[in-house]
């Protein structure tokens, strides 16, 4: 695969990754603000939405092979990781630069 095509899949991953989790989390959070308070009784209204999802999307994935499944799985994981792994170093970085008060004092270079 070409550099760019492989950046061009990777942007299209990330920009398809944040626009499917983000109407997901609206769709769930919604539902379950608009459910009255006894449709699930005992239950976690969420955790029964989570469920119902779970069957639904289980329906697109049926004919997959699970090993792309849990490919696809392994990378949304390795994404959100790194993510969240480069906002740490970011973190680190900017205490570092600017202290912990916010003052701007390089301690480095």
């Amino acid at each position: 695969m070409e550099p760019r095509r492989a950046e061009q899949e990777i942007d299209r991953f990330v920009l398809e990754l944040l626009r499917v989790g983000r109407m997901l989390f609206a769709l769930v959070s919604n539902l379950a603000d608009a459910l009255p308070p006894d449709a699930y009784p005992e239950e976690e209204p969420e955790a029964v939405l989570i469920e119902m999802l779970c069957g639904t999307i289980g329906t697109a994935l049926q004919s997959a092979d699970p090993r792309d499944v849990q490919m696809a799985t392994e990378l949304i994981g390795r994404a959100g990781a790194r993510t969240v792994e480069h906002l740490r170093l970011a973190s680190e970085l900017s205490r570092r630069i600017h202290g912990d008060c916010g003052d701007t004092k390089r301690t480095y270079g």
